[in-house]
């Protein structure tokens, strides 16, 4: 994907399409939205990670690093295949349309795909599926560990390996496993089943966005969870005591939305090791990463020029600390591999000089987001001081959607001293509010927007929340908060031909529609 290019594009969790029951999915909904972002001018599709999500829903905290979750899998193309019959696919009318539901959408799901895996395997027909089948295992050699560690898992209750009351399972002892297997083995051909489905029908879903022109952005989690078959089959590469407990644990200190810092709950890297080994499993993952995505949101940046580690409980006596990481020498192993991945630089947050030099040097983009450049009554335009070698947005998936931060900047006003200066951010925006237009809530925000598409930066991207001006509980995540979070699901009745018509307006108006998109890496 060429990211000098200037163009714009949205973002859009596939959990948070319509379509499918209770939860969005690869399916006809993924191509809607595929087809409505093609008609509005938009040459980027940015998701977030798709791995399979924990209790708490965050996909930043999976218990695969190169597994998709199977909740994505779409019903209806194994009933046109075979697998499901007519009856067995349960209506997309399931369930609320603002929201998505996990669990049911899981439930759902998991009854229908363990009747499609009995059919598959005694089918005496050959689908898409089938044929695909040799090449996907022979191509995906984390397919066995993964496939183990969901049967053991299921086995015992947990994912939290460091409880399984096996302890030669626990540290993944190889007899052991050899084994147990037989008893197993059902339940790992069946995991393996569920990520052969989700490979063959993303890379479908990669190839209807190609023909449109569209790219995909995809988000690689800096860190993975504890409870993870990373860590158990690899355990070596990660800051884990001989039991497998973390001995120092991910965070960050205190910023503008934790004033108390935050206490991740992963592991920290045991970068030595990974130095020693080349960088092998990271180079997988990026590699992986680069076979589903165009390019790559890298998620905490700063992480890879220096880290915090702090105690994985609240220690007075031990607040964290940062610790040089890996920095050039990482970045010179992955990009001798992948000299033309497009790497974007998540850079967010309170930055030292070397991240932003780390950055520079290799000439990643960095993002820009309008809401926190405007804060602590900022009096000058930061959106004219964006670099052209960047991502701007409107906001992120952990941001308040646009229209809700605006309220809080029409409240702000009445305090004594307010955070942002409305009066100065009034000024700013009335040249990107259409002629003859009344200067209204509405129109600001839609002044925001356009204020944005203006800016330097060569790709703009905006939350599909902001588009529609959404309020608060359209909100994709609060950092630091654990519920509530990452349920918001669009209602797809609000994609309609006007919005769809004043994006391309806008998006031709200010030059963000070239005439090809390259997806070559």
């Amino acid at each position: 994907m060429d990211l000098t290019k200037r163009i714009s594009g949205v973002l859009m969790p596939l959990s948070s399409l319509s379509g499918g029951s209770f939860c969005g999915d690869l399916g006809a909904g993924s191509r809607r939205f595929a087809d409505f972002l093609s008609r509005s001018g938009q040459k980027v599709w940015q998701l977030l990670p798709v791995n399979p999500i924990n209790d708490c829903f965050s996909p930043y905290a999976s218990i695969s690093t190169f597994a998709g979750d199977p909740i994505y899998i779409d019903l209806e193309d194994l009933e046109r295949v075979g697998l499901l019959e007519p009856e067995e696919i349960v209506s997309p009318s399931l369930g609320p349309k603002s929201k998505t539901v996990f669990h049911a959408a899981r439930e759902i799901r998991m009854q229908r795909l363990k009747k499609a895996f009995v059919r598959f395997r005694r089918s005496s027909i050959s689908t898409k599926y089938h044929k695909a089948f040799n090449n996907f295992v022979d191509e995906s050699p984390w397919i066995g560990p993964h496939a183990l560690f969901c049967a053991l898992s299921e086995k015992f209750g947990t994912c939290d390996w460091t409880s399984w009351q096996d302890k030669a399972l626990r540290h993944a002892d190889q007899d052991a496993l050899h084994k147990i297997y037989p008893e197993l083995e059902e339940t790992v051909a069946f995991q393996t089943f569920l990520q052969l489905l989700f490979a063959v029908q993303w890379n479908e879903f990669h190839d209807y966005c190609r023909k449109l022109g569209i790219s995909l952005i995809g988000d690689i989690p800096i860190y993975v969870s504890k409870n993870s078959v990373d860590t158990w089959s690899e355990p070596r590469l990660f800051q884990l005591d001989e039991q497998g407990h973390m001995s120092r644990v991910a965070g960050v200190p205190a910023d503008s939305f934790n004033p108390d810092g935050q206490r991740w709950n992963a592991p920290l890297y045991a970068w030595d090791v990974h130095k020693n080994e080349n960088y092998a499993w990271w180079t997988f993952r990026i590699g992986n990463s680069l076979q589903r995505f165009d390019a790559i949101r890298l998620d905490h940046f700063i992480g890879f020029y220096n880290y915090f580690s702090m105690t994985p409980k609240p220690d007075p006596n031990d607040a964290g600390y940062w610790v040089p990481g890996p920095a050039n020498d990482f970045f010179n192993t992955i990009l001798g591999e992948f000299p033309n991945a497009s790497l974007i630089a998540e850079d967010l947050g309170v930055m030292n000089p070397g991240v932003h030099q780390l950055r520079d040097h290799y000439g990643f983009p960095g993002i820009n987001v309008f809401q926190f450049h405007f804060d602590f009554r900022r009096n000058t335009d930061a959106t004219a001081e964006w670099s052209e070698n960047s991502l701007v947005c409107t906001g992120t998936h952990d941001t308040n959607t646009l229209a809700a931060w605006f309220d809080e900047v029409l409240a702000d006003r009445k305090k004594p001293e307010p955070f942002w200066d409305l009066k100065f951010l009034m000024e700013m925006l009335k040249p990107f509010v259409p002629s003859g237009s009344t200067l209204n809530r509405r129109t600001i925000i839609e002044a925001i927007i356009r204020k944005v598409m203006s800016s330097p930066g060569n790709v703009a991207i905006f939350p599909m929340q902001d588009l529609l001006q959404l309020p608060a509980d359209a909100r994709m995540n609060f950092p630091g908060h654990a519920e509530g979070n990452w349920v918001w699901r669009l209602d797809e009745s609000l994609l309609t031909d006007e919005l769809s018509s004043q994006l391309e307006q806008w998006t031709t108006e200010f030059n963000r529609i070239p005439s090809t998109v390259d997806n070559t890496q």
